[in-house]
């Protein structure tokens, strides 16, 4: 059967491993518990899967104004699923059994049930294709599998799907795009290079670069060691390799040049602490959470008769290449784009180590007793070596209990074999190799995954539960929802630190969590206004800071609030209560859409104050360029009217140094009492202990600011807060030594909000959704501006009375248009950055590709077959 049959018995046993592979997160799974990281896991997997979903299932592919205040989801989730060969193929799976009513409306929760099954499907194809490209080198069926085994079911792809599930694709880029390099080679025929090109930059953009990185260094050593008797001469495949590389390229364009446009209008402060060359801190013989490397790898790079086998030395050379990156932070950072050291490239070492260990079984007959011993004694000296230097190492946790007992195991059974050359010993090594797979990768995943990294967690109880979709909360958006059927408001609402709430509880809200979003709007809260997060991280914003002229002016209507919080913002009034929240309405709501005479720029705002820029913003519009004689709005600081005071702390030219537990200053008023707004309290404020995190309380708001060392602080250390008007201002933060500095004080009466609430609306016939926005705007004041609610990004078209307008980016993160004089009709167009072009680009590749592959002149056939590699 195998011989008629030989690939669906591969795949079958493919499927098999994959299964047994999963057996942890399958029981798991049958209590109602889930393959899905706590933290990215919940707060972006899921949530992602979901909008995407309901996008692609309501024939929207690039825009949602669910998505924070806003954004392209074709272009700005490229990094996560928007661009997924993988997911656009769940998807269509999960439309069709939805439609054939097999399963109910997918929500959160079905993902997260989904989650292990795609996952054994995704390591069963992962398991056959690496199989079939061993195969391919000439290695023996039976190794290739085991090498492919080595290489799937490992502690990283399982780190990468439960945390990141989009990371564990490049598991199946990878062997493809070595096939293709394969084929180069050994054949000179470039289609499976520029399939898998094409493929690794459509599917993830970020992937595709660690892949070229890799296989970069695959073709660097293949070009310096041949595989078959007769290959393709070294000019002609590196001419190979840049015609089809560009090829494949090509045929990416209009997935990569988007999502590589959506990266560079990113914003994240550069890595800034120093990373060394070298650094040996990582035990991959017992303990590591990247890679642990099985026993019968190193005793088999000690083999030095195997090396006499041109394929085992190929594969050695590549391991030994991985080994010394994986103890390199700079060569970490390097596979980050240069960022922050991060270790998610490692699955090349376990293609390496399956690969090598494949072709070692496969050779382990020429090895002699006496290599074998010296091999043996190396190794132990290794394993001895790495046990007595690694300090934290202790044998209280199965999986170095297990790395420990398995190297005595493959030791005896190897030598046993090499000395009596009974077949027996070598089917006893084998199948010692597959229980230890089995067993290594769910100890894996009960240790390094359910307990240390909190997978235990994650339940449907969670995921229902007030932790992350509270039911009472649910339950007011919905009661908002059902009498409000407006298509512009926000509801100012998150459920602890989870910035995607909106998405899991669908609304429309005013935060988002991605690693990429839209520059304007991080610097919009960053810099520009100064908006404080209630919690200081990069790749996200949040909340508005309570300040009511932002909420008015971006279509914050509403805000929900725990019945004991008292930062409720200025003009919102009760609206309804449950059991523990109350929701408030904003009562000096904007329109969505507002004209403007007033001009102003935003050099000329550059050293105003932030309550400054909110009131240029209601005045008028604020532009990135052109021009402007308007005088700035007049906002005086109120500094001078307040005395500092000590409380637990001494204050000493900028500098404050807290005493006891929780400390700072005071700013007590002098003259008379302010009661009829708010008080903005900005200053600059700087940890003197560069590992520690603090939280910052102004009265009775709260705020936490990251260590200096943190890869997810800001930088941004100028900090304006909004609290109700006081006669005193307490800043209070934990024992230790700051720069507090250019500390300011100003009074906001709210004067030029309700002026402009007051004025009335010329928008009219507002149709919005989609990736569109349509309107009329009667412009009665003949105004030269229209300012619009939208986020400023490239991709948006604007056309007023039927022709053709500029896109401008008003109020520092937000549409603006030009307007004629009387009646407008406006509409707003979103595709993604270069869509268009980049499609045509696409289109001629996939032919010039398609001629270059099946038309082309045939190449010079090689006389004879290749004689394989391994008898």
């Amino acid at each position: 059967m195998q011989k008629k049959y030989p690939n669906s018995i591969l795949f079958a046993g493919s499927f098999v491993l994959a299964i047994l592979s999963h057996a942890v997160f399958l029981f798991q799974w049958s209590q109602n518990h889930f393959m899905i990281g706590i933290n990215d896991g919940l707060a972006q997997m899921m949530p992602f899967k979901h909008l995407l979903y309901e996008q692609y299932t309501n024939g929207e592919f690039f825009y949602s104004f669910s998505f924070g205040l806003g954004a392209g989801t074709y272009s700005g989730l490229s990094y996560y699923f928007s661009t997924s060969l993988i997911f656009w193929l769940t998807a269509l799976i999960v439309f069709i059994l939805e439609t054939l009513g097999l399963i109910g409306t997918p929500d959160v929760l079905f993902w997260a049930h989904a989650a292990v099954f795609i996952s054994i499907v995704r390591l069963t194809f992962v398991l056959y294709i690496t199989s079939r490209v061993f195969m391919y080198m000439k290695i023996p069926r039976v190794y290739a599998f085991i090498g492919a085994c080595l290489y799937g079911i490992s502690g990283m792809f399982f780190r990468h799907t439960a945390y990141w599930e989009f990371f564990a694709d490049a598991f199946l880029w990878l062997p493809l795009l070595i096939l293709g390099i394969e084929k180069i080679f050994r054949e000179a025929k470039p289609g499976w290079f520029i399939a898998a090109v094409a493929i690794s930059l459509i599917n993830n953009f970020y992937f595709s670069y660690i892949n070229l990185l890799l296989a970069g260094i695959y073709i660097l050593v293949r070009l310096f060691i041949s595989l078959a008797p007769e290959e393709t001469g070294k000019k002609k495949a590196i001419g190979l390799f840049l015609l089809s590389g560009i090829l494949g390229f090509g045929i990416s364009t209009v997935s990569f040049i988007p999502s590589v446009y959506a990266y560079l209008n990113n914003h994240r402060p550069p890595f800034s602490q120093d990373i060394p060359w070298v650094l040996v801190n990582d035990n991959i013989l017992f303990t590591s959470r990247f890679i642990i490397v099985p026993a019968l790898f190193i005793v088999l790079l000690f083999c030095a008769v195997l090396y006499q086998n041109v394929l085992f030395r190929f594969f050695a050379v590549l391991g030994l290449i991985a080994l010394a990156l994986h103890h390199s932070p700079l060569a970490a950072s390097a596979f980050n784009g240069f960022s922050a050291p991060q270790y998610r490239w490692e699955y090349f070492l376990s293609f390496a180590a399956g690969g090598l260990i494949a072709v070692g079984l496969a050779n382990l007959h020429k090895v002699k007793t006496r290599y074998f011993s010296v091999a043996a004694i190396l190794t132990v000296g290794c394993y001895l070596f790495w046990a007595s230097h690694d300090e934290t190492l202790k044998f209280d946790e199965w999986i170095p209990i297990l790395m420990a007992a398995s190297l005595p195991v493959t030791l005896v059974l190897g030598f046993c074999f090499v000395q009596f050359k009974k077949n027996g010993f070598k089917l006893a090594l084998i199948g010692f190799l597959f229980v230890w797979m089995l067993t290594f990768v769910n100890l894996y995943q009960i240790e390094k995954l359910l307990d240390d990294g909190g997978l235990s967690q994650v339940s449907e109880e969670l995921i229902t539960g007030t932790e992350y979709d509270d039911p009472e909360v649910r339950k007011l958006i919905e009661s908002i929802q059902q009498q409000d059927k407006g298509p512009t408001y926000r509801i100012d609402w998150m459920e602890g630190v989870r910035n995607n709430t909106p998405l899991v509880q669908n609304f429309r809200g005013t935060s988002a969590y991605s690693s990429i979003l839209n520059k304007n709007l991080l610097f919009f809260y960053l810099y520009d206004l100064e908006i404080d997060m209630g919690r200081e991280s990069v790749s996200r914003y949040a909340t508005l800071g309570n300040r009511a002229n932002l909420h008015s002016m971006i279509q914050g209507k509403y805000i929900i609030l725990p019945k004991d919080d008292p930062n409720v913002p200025f003009g919102f009034s009760e609206a309804m209560a449950s059991e523990n929240f109350i929701v408030y309405e904003n009562e000096n709501l904007l329109p969505f859409a507002r004209s403007a005479s007033t001009v102003f720029l935003e050099k000329q705002l550059e050293d105003a104050p932030a309550l400054a820029r909110e009131h240029a913003m209601l005045k008028g519009i604020v532009l990135d360029e052109g021009q402007s004689s308007e005088p700035l709005p007049e906002v005086e600081a109120q500094t001078e009217e307040f005395a500092i005071k000590e409380a637990g702390a001494r204050y000493v030219d900028g500098t404050l140094m807290v005493e006891e537990k929780v400390g700072g200053i005071d700013l007590v008023r002098n003259g008379d009492s302010f009661t009829e707004g708010d008080l903005y309290v900005s200053f600059h404020l700087e940890n003197h202990a560069p590992t520690k995190g603090f939280d910052l309380t102004v009265n009775s708001y709260e705020t936490s600011r990251k260590s200096n060392r943190s890869v997810y602080k800001t930088y941004v250390d100028d900090i304006t807060i909004r609290i109700p008007a006081d006669d005193t201002i307490s800043i209070r933060m934990p024992k230790g030594t700051y720069d507090l500095t250019e500390l300011q004080v100003y009074e906001e009466p709210y004067d030029v909000l309700l002026n402009e609430t007051g004025k009335p609306s010329g928008l009219s016939d507002l149709e919005i959704g989609g990736h569109e926005a349509a309107f009329t705007y009667s412009n009665s004041e003949n105004d030269p501006y229209l300012s619009v609610s939208i986020p400023y990004e490239r991709g948006w078209s604007a056309t007023v009375n039927g022709k053709k307008t500029a896109v401008l980016k008003a109020n520092y993160a937000f549409i603006g248009v030009p307007l004629e004089n009387g009646q407008n009709t406006v509409h707003l167009t979103y595709h993604p950055p270069f869509f268009y072009p980049t499609l045509l680009v696409s289109l001629l590749s996939l032919t010039l590709a398609c001629w270059y592959v099946f038309k082309r002149k045939k190449p010079h056939e090689i006389a004879g077959k290749q004689k394989p590699v391994i008898s």
